[in-house]
């Protein structure tokens, strides 16, 4: 039972995205329609719909992202790991390169 609360909170946070998509062109494109009538153009319609295919993909990226971070932390905490606790430095991202042959650093 517990699993499938799991994906029923998940199901709430990110099951409206393709409406929201939805929305902001339609909203976009009716808008722009609205002002094409209002001043008697017939291009405003088209970039309205270009900005809502704009902020209904960068709501959606936003959300893949969120996402993906929730499904590391989620990974973290099953292996018992703290998934708020800051990243381990690499021991690999130390500069050796300033170090002497014999590991020693030769500024001392």
């Amino acid at each position: 039972m517990l699993g499938s609360m799991k994906g029923m909170k998940a199901f709430g946070k990110y099951g409206s995205l393709g409406f929201e998509l939805l929305g902001s062109i339609a909203v976009g494109y009716y808008l722009g329609r609205f002002l094409d009538r209002k001043l008697d153009t017939h291009w405003i319609a088209f970039v309205g719909f270009l900005l809502g295919c704009y902020a209904g993909f960068r709501a959606l990226f936003k959300a893949a992202k969120r996402m993906q971070r929730d499904i590391e932390n989620e990974e973290r905490l099953e292996r018992g790991e703290d998934p708020w606790a800051p990243k381990p430095k690499d021991e690999d991202d130390d500069d050796s390169s300033s170090k002497g042959p014999d590991g020693d650093d030769p500024k001392r």
